[in-house]
Order: C-alpha cells, then sequence, then structure tokens
C-alpha cells in the first residue's frame, strides 16, 4: 500500500509589501468541455473512486470518496485510505447529504462520452442536483487508458501536483517499457485474434474495443482485436452460449472487475468445445474499466505481455 506526499500547497502571493495576499482564481476545464472557475484553488476534494485512484498517484488526496456496485475495488487497492472516509451505495444512489457532509470545494467524478453518462449517476451532470453542492469535473473516459492517466494528471497539476516528481517519473518509464514489451510481442505473433468478453449462464457478452479504453489501446498497441457486431453506442455483442464460436480467437480475455466470476460462467459452460482460446488454455484477464494508474497499467501488460508471447495460433 502506498501514499504519495508530494502534493505542493497553492500558494497565495504577496505583491511587494502589500499588507493583504491576492486570492488566485483556479479554473480547469474538464473532459465534457465544461469550464469551472473558482476564486480560489480547490483544498477539500471529493472524488469518485476510480477518480480518487487517479489522483492519488500525483499525490492528491480526496477527503472523501463515493462509490458503488458498477466499479471494480482494484482501482484504488493500491492505495492507503487511512483516514478517508468511503461512502458505498448501491449504483447510482448516492444521496446529496453524504456529500454535504465533506464539505467539499470541488467534485470529481468521470464522463462517459459514449453515453453522456457520469459515474455518480444523473445528478453529477452539471445541470444535476449535486452542482449545488459544489463544482463538479468530469474527467474524460475516452479511448485510452494511458489518455486517461494523462488527463488525471493535468489536473492534478492544476491542484498542485509536480509530475516530474521522481515516484511518477519512475512509473511513468515503467510503463513505457511495459508498453513496449506488449507491441513487440504482438508484432512476433502475426496472425493472433484477441476477444475480450464477460460471461453469465446465458450468454458470451464480447467486448466493442471501442468502448474499453484499455481494449483500444491494446489495439493501437499492435493486438488484433475481435469486433463483436454491437449495435452503435453498445458496449457489447451478445451471443448465446450455443453461438459462442461466431468470432473464434486465440486468446480469451475475461472481465476481472469483481473477482473469478466470468471465469466460472466460462467454466460452467462447454465453450471449449467452440472458443479455440478455451480449448487450448489461452484465458487471461481483462482489466475492463477499472485501471487508473501508471503501476496498475504496467502490471496488466506485463500479464497480458506474457499470455501474449506464450499463446500460438489457434483458431480457423
Amino acid at each position: 500500500m502506498k501514499r504519495l506526499t508530494i502534493i505542493s500547497v497553492a500558494a497565495v502571493l504577496m505583491a511587494g509589501t502589500a499588507p493583504l495576499a491576492t486570492a488566485q482564481e483556479w479554473s480547469f476545464t474538464d473532459g465534457a468541455g465544461n469550464t469551472i472557475t473558482l476564486d480560489n484553488p480547490p483544498d477539500r476534494i471529493v472524488a469518485f473512486s476510480s477518480s480518487a485512484a487517479g489522483l492519488m498517484q500525483f499525490g492528491i488526496e480526496p477527503v472523501g470518496i463515493f462509490t458503488d456496485e458498477s466499479t471494480s475495488e482494484k482501482s484504488y487497492a493500491e492505495f492507503d485510505l487511512t483516514g478517508i472516509e468511503i461512502v458505498r451505495t448501491a449504483y447510482n444512489e448516492l444521496q446529496a447529504e453524504s456529500l454535504l457532509a465533506f464539505d467539499p470545494d470541488l467534485i470529481v467524478t468521470e464522463y462517459w462520452p459514449r453515453t453522456g453518462d457520469y459515474s455518480g449517476g444523473d445528478a453529477m451532470r452539471p445541470d444535476g442536483r449535486f452542482a449545488d453542492i459544489a463544482p463538479i469535473v468530469g474527467v474524460l473516459q475516452g479511448s485510452s487508458v494511458l489518455g486517461l492517466i494523462e488527463d488525471y494528471g493535468a489536473l492534478a497539476e492544476a491542484l498542485g501536483a509536480d509530475l516530474d516528481a521522481p515516484e511518477i517519473a519512475e512509473q511513468r518509464t515503467a510503463f513505457a517499457q511495459a508498453r513496449a514489451a506488449l507491441t513487440e510481442a504482438a508484432a512476433a505473433k502475426p496472425g493472433l485474434t484477441v476477444m475480450a468478453a464477460w460471461a453469465n449462464a446465458d450468454s458470451l457478452y464480447v467486448a466493442a474495443p471501442a468502448g474499453a479504453a484499455e481494449l483500444n489501446d491494446f489495439a493501437s498497441w499492435g493486438l488484433d482485436m475481435v469486433e463483436p457486431d454491437a449495435p452503435e453506442g453498445e458496449y457489447w455483442g451478445v451471443l448465446s452460449c450455443e453461438n459462442a464460436d461466431t468470432y473464434p480467437a486465440d486468446i480469451l480475455l475475461l472481465d476481472d472487475r469483481f473477482g473469478t466470476a466470468t471465469q466460472e460462467a466460462v467454466d460452467a459452460q462447454p465453450l471449449a468445445e467452440l472458443i479455440p482460446a478455451v480449448a487450448a488454455g489461452q484465458i487471461g484477464d481483462w482489466p475492463a474499466w477499472w485501471i487508473r494508474t501508471y503501476s496498475a497499467y504496467t502490471a496488466e501488460l506485463e500479464k497480458l505481455t506474457a499470455l501474449v508471447e506464450d499463446a500460438e495460433v489457434v483458431g480457423e
């Protein structure tokens, strides 16, 4: 567990011998294109759990975290949260009273452009009821996890973080090395196809890479990702288990947000008869939508690279 302590306090500057400090206006434009302007830099920050992880890697510590069942605890598992109050609710059931209790200067969540949603529900929209409590920044959940991490870096820097701190530089370098290794492994396996999926007792949900930033990254770094037939704007191409051979794949990555549930659903079906990757035992973790830090991304890329290096083309 780690807690970075590299926050530089936003100084209030005094000019010459002026007896009073001059307030320093703070402004930031978020991923939805909304500009938030405050008379002073925000001090008391409340963040959605994945947003908290994105900020804490740069040393920005919230006074409170809100989370619901839509997110994985893996997002913030690497951090020491001692002394930070966490409010857990059902999906999109956060109440205004919980936020008011934190007396926040700023609320940080995420904006999902594919659906126009905000993590935390409709109340997090700029015209939602939570905006009456404190200004809301929606960090863009876009087409790249790397881009998402860098966007958190930009917000953290605006809040006083030093992005050139040694701890951050080391993490950034390790990530770059892991990304290069994955690209090299993918190039060495022409024809290898990769499918990401979630499953339940009845269906196999094949992920549309455009709807998952990490899958988009994998594709841009050389992996041949399966593109399912999914309705525009949807995240999945849904197959019955009997039709699971619609998209033959050499590697199957299974949604790991909530432990082994997806793997257990796959194991309960005779998918080895239908999916070449399952028959070959070429199955790995898909870190679905939960990565927010360089260090977590590095670890997941190293796992994926090892899987690619050991895999063979087994599909038709």
